[in-house]
């Protein structure tokens, strides 16, 4: 007669193959969020504040290997009063909104990110720094701006 309370090497082996491919799963995420952070963190950022910026609507671009963003931000009498998502592609930002909005509402671009999408707000963040870098007066852009490389 055969123990019930056995289980099969079958079964065993089923169980161990699913938690290996479960942990691979899981260091491959961490290690695709450790790397898409750094490069979210590497992008350029010149903390101009729209007091420093002409009237006008600008259009920022950031590209990442893991987002596309483009907005145009609109300036009006030193205050920010629109931005506008013209692009947005990739595995972030989806639920951007209230950060757009909170720049609005404190005239700001440095706002606390959104909790759990905290990537997707620095790349927004930096997008809106881009548009409104454009706006500043060309010297000042070229104070801000390191040389290029091919310069």
């Amino acid at each position: 007669m055969m123990d019930k309370s056995k289980i099969s090497s079958t079964t065993i082996r089923t169980v161990l193959i699913v938690i290996c491919v479960l942990l691979t799963f899981v260091m491959y995420m961490q290690r695709r969020t450790r790397s898409n952070l750094k490069q979210a963190a590497r992008l350029p950022f010149y903390n101009v504040q729209p007091e420093q910026v002409q009237d006008g609507t600008y259009h920022g671009t950031v590209y990442t290997k893991f987002m596309h963003v483009q907005l145009d931000v609109t300036v009006e009498n030193q205050k920010l009063t629109k931005i506008d998502i013209i692009e947005n592609q990739g595995a972030y930002g989806k639920k951007i909104a209230p950060l757009l909005d909170e720049m609005i509402a404190q005239n700001n671009t440095v706002v606390p990110a959104i909790k759990g999408d905290e990537i997707g707000s620095i790349v927004f963040i930096a997008c809106v720094d881009d548009a409104l870098f454009k706006g500043l007066p060309e010297s000042r852009q070229k104070e801000l701006k390191p040389p290029q490389a091919d310069e």
